[in-house]
């Protein structure tokens, strides 16, 4: 079955199966406000500009005696410099979207080798991700785990949506979807990506499909181990997804509609 994947400039992931443009599962799940996500944000970039302002006060308190005082424009401007262009959120998201995305390389190198596939040498990696994989070791270890496939494409062609999941796997003998995380903590949107997972699965033929599971592993030491959490109610996660899909598509048809008035408008006066 051909399938073909692309990011559009705003980052949304769609996929193409037999023809048919569906939206990714994460795209959809962006719909849902994430308010813990917006809190780090706001507490990261106020620490960036305290202690910028902060190191800016004790440099002007080193000036020569006689020194004009800065103007305040000029400490205005002085401090932007010292924030740089890239702010503190957007340097500690990238720099966790690398511990993660390490993290997953080494798991899925380590699955694949289970699988009895062709790899090739060990992927590198960080400290912190290197603690991830150690935790994914635990507990692969602890739970009799067998992988069935990883990095799978998964689409329903009723409901109009696909992604990608982690693993299907037997762990202590059921067949479990498994996605994994590198997040501070695990989140409710999370167990709807896991049923829409295995919905679709089922859909395709790869069940029966026994339950879905969210792995999160930590990125450093202080962080504690593993945490496997089981999907709780797959029909209900499930209803709740679609509900969310359907909330989706209103909003990205609305979004398509405005900037097709707005390339109109824009093509009319020119």
């Amino acid at each position: 079955m051909a399938t073909t994947r692309k990011t559009n400039p705003n980052g949304a992931r769609f996929y193409t199966v037999e023809g048919v443009e569906m939206p990714s599962v994460t795209t959809i799940l962006q719909v849902i406000a994430k308010p813990a996500l917006v809190k780090w944000a706001e507490n990261t970039a106020k620490a960036e500009t305290i202690n910028a302002a902060a190191d800016l006060y004790i440099d002007l308190g080193k000036m020569a005696k006689g020194t004009p005082p800065m103007t305040r424009a000029a400490y205005v401007a002085s401090l932007e410099s010292r924030l740089g262009k890239q702010r503190a959120t957007e340097r500690e998201s990238a720099k966790a979207t690398e511990i993660g995305s390490q993290a997953h390389a080494l798991v899925e190198w380590d699955v694949r080798k289970r699988l009895g596939q062709i790899v090739g040498p060990r992927p590198a990696a960080t400290q912190a991700a290197e603690w991830a994989f150690m935790a994914f070791e635990d507990w692969a270890n602890s739970v009799n785990f067998t992988p069935i496939f990883t990095e799978f494409t998964v689409h329903s062609m009723t409901h109009r949506y696909a992604g990608t999941t982690d693993m299907l796997a037997l762990v202590d003998g059921r067949r479990v979807v498994i996605d994994l995380k590198t997040s501070k903590s695990i989140y409710a949107e999370y167990f709807l990506q896991v049923a829409a997972y295995a919905r679709g699965l089922d859909e395709m033929g790869h069940g029966p499909i026994d339950g879905a599971m969210v792995l999160r592993l930590p990125k450093n030491e202080t962080d504690p181990a593993f945490e496997a959490v089981n999907a709780v109610d797959i029909d209900g996660l499930f209803s709740a997804f679609l509900s969310v899909r359907q909330v989706w598509q209103w909003w990205h048809e609305a979004e398509e509609a405005n900037r097709a008035a707005w390339v109109a408008n824009k093509r009319k006066g020119a």
